[in-house]
């Protein structure tokens, strides 16, 4: 199947965040990590989606469902949580893609005329940033590696459902 002259995936990974706040950048540093090990698949799309959450026109035709990768805010940090499609805070306010996620995807499917495909968002939680900083705390850092372990198996053994396994927490905005 295809949309225009791209392929329809039939998986999306897409990750979210901002790099220049620390462990902001949770998300997009998963999907950077897939991309070297996955650029080659022809099933799964990677994309990070880093300032803008209205990039998501573009985006939600490449795929039949999604795992969102994102950052939020709660402690204790290097949780892996599965967040609930409704209530969720941006883990670091001044950022550019401050819209909540859930709202945007409701709001450009209406636009679209078309159902909303499967999606999820898996989260690490993150202390809330005071300032611009490069890298990942140790904390984050860890749970950044597993949640790639994760992703990577589900990619090799072809398993595109965007249900959080088990050893997910789920998300309460604490």
């Amino acid at each position: 199947m295809t949309v225009g002259q791209h392929s329809v995936f039939q998986l999306g990974i897409i990750g979210v965040g901002n790099t220049l706040a620390g462990d902001d950048g949770a998300g997009n540093t998963v999907v950077s990590m897939l991309k070297v090990k996955y650029a080659e698949r022809t099933d799964v799309f990677l994309h990070n989606l880093e300032t803008d959450p209205l990039e998501l026109w573009d985006v939600l035709p490449s795929a039949k469902r999604f795992i969102f990768v994102d950052a939020v805010a709660g402690k204790p940090a290097g949780r892996l949580v599965a967040v609930r499609k409704i209530g969720m805070r941006r883990a670091w306010a001044p950022s550019l893609h401050n819209m909540d996620l859930p709202t945007v995807i409701k709001q450009l499917y209406l636009l679209r005329e078309e159902d909303e495909p499967e999606w999820n968002i898996w989260g690490v939680t993150i202390d809330i940033p005071d300032h611009l900083q490069d890298g990942l705390s140790i904390e984050v850092s860890e749970a950044v590696e597993k949640l790639v372990e994760i992703l990577s198996d589900r990619i090799e053994s072809e398993d595109y459902s965007v249900e959080a396994p088990a050893v997910f927490e789920q998300f309460e905005n604490t």
